[in-house]
């Protein structure tokens, strides 16, 4: 690339006044910053426009013999090819009704004759400031739209109702069963049912909302809803749509893989419980008081497994987003009541004292049994670490927009540079915690399945408080989908 062509191009003005004096004081004025050329009277410079490239702005004086100013002017502005250019319409008439016809001949703006070079040169650099200004938006509008139409997903663009104002070219070749004239204006709750009004009203307030995987002939799609607050030229909502089809068949094949794996571990470690049961239940005689121990720890160690194995296959669902919400009115205590029942053995083997200090019966819309699954893990993590003769507490508070649930234990505590490592995927906490870890991810794609978040607060030697808080109204209505964080 040559030097000459960094330099960027000098705008054109051109200059049209009859009087030679007026004209060669405007040239002078501003030669310095731009291409000036002028024309004696309206006729040339029309036969000007009419076989040279028209200049940036225009600077035309309005008493002229033969054709006016203010008569280049409706030319100019009556030709779709000259309306970028900008007019400053020199005139010693002042009375309103003479600027205010200017103005609406399609001036952009009007100096007072006589006038100061300064001013001129004022005027005319705010008129080149504008186009200057219209070109950026008009190219960085091309490029937006060339990114649109080049982006691997389909996008489309919602107004009113929900109701289509831009499809890309992915868009129109998902939808293709439509053509892109009929797309335009349609509502995209009608051409695809499994969207409806109330989920896109979920969506709102949400930086980016995962909706429920559908079907459009024959492909899956994973829908992202993006709600903004000002128009976009036609529309509020964005509506991604990213072809999942391999990548579910993918996750199935996994599952099912994962499946056969879990039944073939299982399987060895069911029959290794039920003979150890058999064992200790005197079937070969009776055994001395070190072997009955030495068997009860075999048998806790295998429970473990085939709970680490359940777990693992857990979270692989719930990544995968293959679970069903089920949501319904959820009473807390009386949950929370059900699943302390079935970890009660644990508790007193313990020596653990256990309470529950609830807000007035706060209740959620969720799935009952993956709720239940989350207290589940909490609990039975609080009592893990809980020394004996120590104290758990769950706590449920309500405020105007969520329910906090919080598990409250009195054991050693959590050192602070371990706590963001607690739920994140793949990544174990350097603790003295036994097991995977798993269970307080699938605490937290749980919990964030239902819009909610998870938390802990702990304090070394004095315990940790396990925390989720959900929000009072669901937004998917009675049935949702557990989408995984990324489609």
């Amino acid at each position: 690339m040559s030097a000459a062509s960094c330099v960027p191009q000098r705008r054109v003005v051109w200059i049209v006044d009859d009087s030679a004096l007026d004209a060669e004081r405007a040239r002078r004025a501003l030669q310095n910053h731009y291409e000036v050329q002028v024309f004696p009277d309206g006729t040339a410079v029309l036969e000007a426009l009419g076989s040279h490239r028209a200049p940036d702005v225009l600077v035309l004086d309005w008493m002229m013999p033969g054709v006016s100013g203010i008569e280049v002017c409706r030319f100019v502005r009556s030709n779709s090819s000259h309306a970028r250019m900008g007019i400053l319409l020199l005139t010693a008439r002042q009375q309103t009704e003479q600027v205010v016809e200017g103005l609406s001949a399609g001036a952009n703006d009007y100096l007072s004759k006589p006038y100061a070079t300064s001013e001129l040169e004022a005027r005319v650099d705010a008129i080149v400031r504008s186009i200057t200004l219209l070109d950026r938006a008009e190219k960085a509008e091309a490029t937006v739209r060339q990114l649109l139409a080049n982006v691997p997903d389909a996008l489309l663009v919602l107004g009113e109702g929900q109701r289509i104002t831009y499809a890309n070219a992915e868009a129109q070749k998902a939808l293709g069963r439509w053509s892109p004239a009929r797309l335009l204006g349609q509502s995209i709750c009608e051409l695809l049912p499994e969207l409806s009004t109330e989920l896109f009203a979920a969506a709102m307030g949400a930086p980016a909302f995962a909706l429920p995987d559908i079907t459009i002939d024959g492909e899956v799609y994973a829908p992202t809803v993006r709600v903004f607050p000002v128009d976009l030229g036609g529309g509020s909502t964005i509506l991604a749509l990213r072809n999942v089809t391999a990548r579910r068949l993918a996750e199935v094949r996994r599952l099912d893989l994962y499946s056969i794996i879990a039944h073939d571990l299982r399987s060895p470690l069911s029959a290794m419980l039920m003979r150890s049961e058999l064992i200790l239940m005197g079937k070969h005689g009776s055994l001395p008081r070190e072997a009955v121990v030495d068997l009860h720890k075999m048998q806790g160690s295998m429970r473990m497994l085939v709970g680490m194995i359940n777990d693992f296959l857990d979270l692989a669902s719930l990544e995968g987003g293959h679970f069903k919400l089920v949501k319904e009115e959820l009473d807390l205590v009386s949950l929370v009541d059900t699943v302390a029942d079935v970890l009660r053995p644990l508790l007193v083997s313990g020596e653990l004292s256990f309470e529950v200090r609830p807000a007035p019966r706060p209740t959620v819309l969720a799935d009952r049994k993956r709720l239940g699954q989350v207290i589940g893990n909490v609990l039975s993590n609080a009592i893990k670490f809980t020394p004996r003769g120590g104290k758990i507490t769950v706590t449920l508070e309500e405020t105007e927009t969520y329910v906090e649930a919080g598990v409250e234990d009195t054991g050693s505590g959590i050192p602070p540079s371990e706590i963001p490592k607690l739920f994140q995927r793949y990544a174990r906490a350097n603790t003295c915690m036994a097991g995977t870890g798993l269970g307080l991810m699938i605490v937290r794609e749980v919990v964030e399945a239902h819009g909610g978040v998870v938390g802990v607060d702990s304090v070394l030697g004095r315990g940790s408080r396990f925390w989720f808080r959900l929000p009072k109204t669901g937004g998917l209505g009675q049935q949702g989908a557990l989408v995984a964080p990324a489609a």
